[in-house]
């Protein structure tokens, strides 16, 4: 906590009931489980989301996808070392929605400094509790009063060297190596970090290690500086830096209030690995507005947080009533008004917390390896997941930038892939592994289209799904379909792909997998009289009005672009005559000039020509719909001064029947 106290000493009473509790743990023999075989069987927090790592700025869990840490954060464990019990922590985790524990072992002050074998006993029983439960766990080497970590590097070398070793193949445990540096610059906290990272890199590669920051951890030495950001530690990954929070406390509100958004946005990673809703002190006042804007603040940034603190000391701070001598299971009675804030807080966000959202798929291909990554808006690169694991970003609105596919095992199975771009639109294909979209350039991923290659392409479906902006999941679409939207400025923020045997049914939804305002084989949009653009509409839908007496003024049109080749049309306008061919979606005719459209003629070009005919039909002032006009025919009228109205437009397969009446598309003075 925030600046020194006198910290107050518990019964001898308490403290034989935290001698008790360490000599049943030891009688026990308790082992320690790696989180990944916790002993509860029931889904948890580590068995829903496996090993959290860092990317960009942000915290996520094994699929790749953004989460939230909402611990709570033990008292000193010298002081209060009674709550550090399997109960409570199960009380904090079924019913307050909390997925994680920080143990505040102090260095000083009466802890490891003092006491090094009953603190680590401590801390090694308080991570076998979380492990059992599914939690993930926070060691926290407590620095305050001894404010430069430089003081005890050699037993913070000791202390982690140890831990480390003990929790290397532990997926829940985090470190903490130095609580609230104070009284010393950066500089000192970034040497002794840099030391202690390495000490415990040596044993665990992966773990991830919160560093604390000057100014008891406010990312900076002063409300205006950002010495960590401006300064990282370079050569190691998964570290995060410390901020802490007190929300009552006048000066936090004044002058720290930024810092959390200002330092992600200079590219560090933040862990709020302590906050209070009392003021700096760990007393006086308890503002629950403050305090909601302060969390709400760190939700919109998925920034983790750890609430200060587990006891009942007669403080505000603390989340027990001082009354209450319960050490798990309190009823909402027993808790402080900071305990029944944060209750229900943690409540109020934990019905997605335990939930693993990879896609249930039946019939997946199990000799297939599918791998893919994504660039992330922000976050660079990520590593490459195993189907059908999610690759990107859910709830951060950070868009997609680019991908690689790649099959193995298989080397007779390849895979292809192409992507709309902002800007852009519809890149060359890609394959295996090759890099679709682009990077550094700040460009939206939009839709996408993957196909299977090779001599076993046939053997198997390839079936995909993407998470856009507004629209969120989407359906599965499948061998080459496009999944995603187009022209509607969408951000594509997640994806899953998927292998199964050919014709297998994977159990999943193909409704809505694509969204454009042009999602049929041909699509169009006239200009009409008065009411301007309208909508486009697609496969013989009709644009334009009838019985309104409204003129045709201009038109696009377009394939769709699961066709390959082109499309050109001319129209003819009044005073003006036949215009030049247009193709591929520019404009025929004119816009606020008040012409009317009078005759016009469509044709297919490259593959599309040889694959479909086109037809076409207008609805004439005077006549009414006219018949169906076909490949480059004219439709409508000449030299009669008649203005087009309304107007449709199909693709056939070349060859096939035609729409209706092929008889009288045209009528023209001679």
């Amino acid at each position: 906590m925030f600046n020194n106290r006198i910290w107050k000493r518990h019964s001898f009473f308490g403290r034989m009931i935290s001698f008790l509790v360490c000599a049943c743990i030891v009688a026990g023999s308790i082992l320690f489980l790696p989180a990944d075989n916790v002993v509860n069987a029931a889904s948890n927090p580590v068995q829903a989301h496996g090993r959290l790592s860092v990317s960009g700025t942000q915290l996520v869990d094994k699929t790749g996808k953004a989460y939230q840490l909402r611990g709570i954060s033990t008292h000193g464990l010298q002081w209060f070392g009674q709550y550090n019990n399997k109960a409570a922590y199960k009380t904090l985790r079924d019913d307050w929605g909390a997925n994680c524990i920080r143990l505040a072992m102090y260095s000083d002050a009466g802890g490891y400094v003092s006491d090094p074998s009953g603190m680590k006993q401590k801390v090694i029983d308080g991570v076998n509790y979380a492990t059992e439960l599914g939690m993930y766990v926070i060691i926290d080497w407590h620095i305050l009063s001894d404010g430069n970590p430089n003081q005890h590097r050699n037993e913070a070398r000791e202390f982690f060297r140890d831990m480390s070793n003990r929790y290397k193949n532990h997926s829940n445990v985090i470190y903490e190596i130095c609580n609230e540096p104070n009284g010393c610059s950066w500089g000192d906290i970034k040497s002794y970090a840099e030391d202690i990272i390495g000490v415990i890199r040596s044993n665990d590669k992966n773990a991830i290690i919160i560093v604390g920051t000057p100014t008891w951890s406010q990312l900076g030495s002063q409300g205006h500086t950002y010495e960590p950001a401006d300064d990282p530690i370079r050569g190691y990954s998964n570290l995060m830096y410390a901020f802490h929070f007190y929300a009552s406390d006048s000066s936090h509100n004044q002058w720290i209030k930024n810092k959390i958004p200002t330092a992600i946005s200079k590219g560090l990673p933040v862990f709020v690995s302590e906050f209070g809703l009392s003021e700096a002190s760990g007393d006086g006042n308890v503002d629950l507005g403050k305090a909601k804007e302060w969390l709400q603040m760190c939700d919109n940034n998925k920034v983790s947080y750890c609430a200060w603190s587990l006891c009942n000391k007669g403080e505000s701070s603390a989340l027990i009533s001082s009354g209450c001598s319960k050490l798990s299971g309190w009823s909402e009675q027993e808790l402080s008004k900071a305990g029944k804030f944060i209750r229900d807080w943690y409540r109020s966000k934990k019905s997605t917390d335990n939930v693993d959202d990879t896609p249930k798929i039946k019939n997946q291909a199990k000799d297939v390896i599918l791998k893919y990554k994504t660039h992330v808006q922000t976050f660079g690169w990520q590593e490459y997941v195993t189907a059908p694991q999610m690759s990107g970003t859910s709830g951060l609105s950070k868009r997609l930038e680019g991908i690689c596919i790649k099959i193995e095992g298989n080397p007779n199975l390849g895979i292809t892939y192409k992507t709309h771009v902002q800007t852009y639109g519809w890149q060359d294909w890609k394959s295996d592994g090759d890099m679709s979209g682009t990077s550094r350039q700040s460009k939206r991923l939009e839709a996408i289209c993957i196909k299977l290659t090779g001599k076993d392409k046939d053997k198997y479906d390839v079936y995909y799904r993407v998470h856009a902006q507004t629209y969120g999941w989407m359906g599965w679409a499948k061998n080459g379909q496009i999944a995603g939207t187009e022209r509607m400025s969408k951000r594509l923020e997640a994806i899953n792909i998927v292998v199964v045997k050919k014709g297998m049914n994977p159990g999943v939804s193909t409704y809505k997998s694509h969204v454009s305002p042009t999602s049929g084989n041909i699509n169009y949009r006239t200009h009409v009289q008065t009411y301007g653009w309208q909508k486009w509409v697609s496969d013989s839908d009709l644009s334009g009005t009838t019985l309104k007496s409204k003129r045709l003024e201009g038109i696009e049109i377009r394939l769709g672009d699961n066709i390959s080749g082109g499309i050109k049309y001319k129209t003819h306008v009044q005073s003006y005559g036949w215009q030049d061919w247009k193709t591929n979606g520019d404009m025929s005719g004119t816009q606020g000039k008040a012409k009317r459209l009078e005759a016009i003629c469509i044709k297919l070009t490259g593959q599309a020509e040889k694959q479909y005919d086109i037809y076409y039909q207008v609805h004439v002032q005077s006549y009414g719909w006219l018949d169906w006009a076909k490949n480059g025919q004219m439709s409508g009228t000449s030299g009669l001064y008649k203005r087009l109205e309304a107007i449709r437009i199909v693709l056939v397969p070349k060859g096939g029947k035609a729409p209706g009446k092929t008889t009288r598309p045209s009528i023209a003075v001679e």
